[in-house]
């Protein structure tokens, strides 16, 4: 396999041949950080481009009702700034944590092979891993604009489960639907090109690394909320 050839093209490979892209990111690991900054750049432009279009008003009038019940205290400080502000930056801490998180599991994970990669190589790979966020971001930022942006603020992000289902924030369900991925599965299948490039693990073990932390944390977060 022919590794991507330069910076720009690993960004397309990522789509078109993530096998190409994981032997880059191994001989040059500095590559990792262009999708982090595009990762942390794109929540900025679409939230920016969802408060140009919305309608503020309509929007504060929908939002009141349900922050009066689970957040009288961010009631006062509902404007459009703000409320940007907010989505922007649980949007950006949400990646780095992600990323963050991801590359310790698989620095650990892989920790049996015979060939070891550092922590840095691996949040470098899981920043790849989650670059198709970006492609979330795109699809909201056009549904926001063909509905003319009379979409709810907490379910206008496609990248979630609840821009789907549209949970409100009364919901109990509202916080896990807005943190689960609705691209998940593309993420275990590049965490799987990662470990099976990167590793000498057989087709199940790597399976079995990528989608393990994913799979735990979710099932467990919907177990607690069945149970309690």
């Amino acid at each position: 396999m022919t590794p991507s050839s330069n910076p720009l093209s690993m960004l397309v490979d990522i789509f078109r041949s993530p096998s190409a892209t994981f032997i880059a990111l191994h001989q040059n690991g500095i590559w990792g950080w262009q999708p982090f900054i595009v990762l942390l750049l794109t929540p900025f432009l679409f939230w920016g481009a969802y408060f140009d279009i919305v309608n503020f008003a309509w929007l504060k009038q929908a939002l009141l009702p349900q922050l009066e019940q689970v957040n009288p205290s961010q009631v006062a400080l509902l404007d459009a700034n703000t409320l940007m502000a907010s989505e922007i930056i649980a949007e950006v801490l949400g990646r780095i944590t992600s990323v963050t998180l991801l590359a310790f599991w698989f620095h650990f994970a892989t920790k049996p092979s015979q060939h070891q990669q550092g922590y840095w190589k691996w949040f470098a790979a899981s920043c790849a891993i989650l670059f198709p966020a970006v492609l979330g971001d795109l699809a909201s930022y056009v549904s926001a604009l063909l509905k003319h942006g009379q979409v709810l603020s907490y379910a206008a992000n496609l990248n979630s489960l609840n821009g789907l289902l549209k949970l409100p924030m009364t919901n109990d369900w509202f916080s896990f639907a807005s943190s689960l991925p609705l691209l998940m599965p593309w993420y275990i299948a590049l965490g799987y090109a990662a470990v099976g490039t990167w590793t000498e693990f057989e087709r199940g073990q790597a399976l079995a690394i990528s989608a393990l932390p994913w799979v735990v944390v979710y099932t467990i977060w919907a177990l607690f909320l069945l149970i309690f």
